[in-house]
């Protein structure tokens, strides 16, 4: 019985040093770290306004663990995009994951 109540009590402090190590890497606080995050260069493969979207061709996304590619990504709400924007445009961006989806949240030239 002394061995068994041992364990458990050294499974329970093992789990008590993991579990805010593993909440801290599950937890996504976007305003903690979204200014710490460099821009990533891009270009304007297409934009579609109407539906708050945009197709870049992306350098690595490290924030994501996502290698360079060409994909769609939702623009986000309070986003303001340079009037003048175009397929072809070279920016630089910050993509994060909000709600479950990818989203640009800050574009630059």
């Amino acid at each position: 019985m002394t061995l068994r109540i041992a364990l458990a009590s050294v499974a329970l402090a093992l789990l008590a040093f993991a579990m805010p190590a593993f909440a801290e890497g599950t937890t996504h606080n976007h305003s903690n770290h979204t200014a710490n995050q460099e821009l990533v260069p891009a270009e304007v493969r297409a934009l579609d306004l109407k539906a708050r979207k945009i197709t870049l061709k992306h350098g690595e996304l490290k924030n994501l663990g996502m290698p360079a590619m060409t994909m769609t990504f939702l623009l986000e709400k309070q986003l303001i995009l340079p009037a003048d924007l175009k397929a072809g445009d070279k920016v630089k961006v910050r993509v994060e994951e909000i709600g479950g989806a990818l989203a640009v949240t800050a574009l630059q030239r």
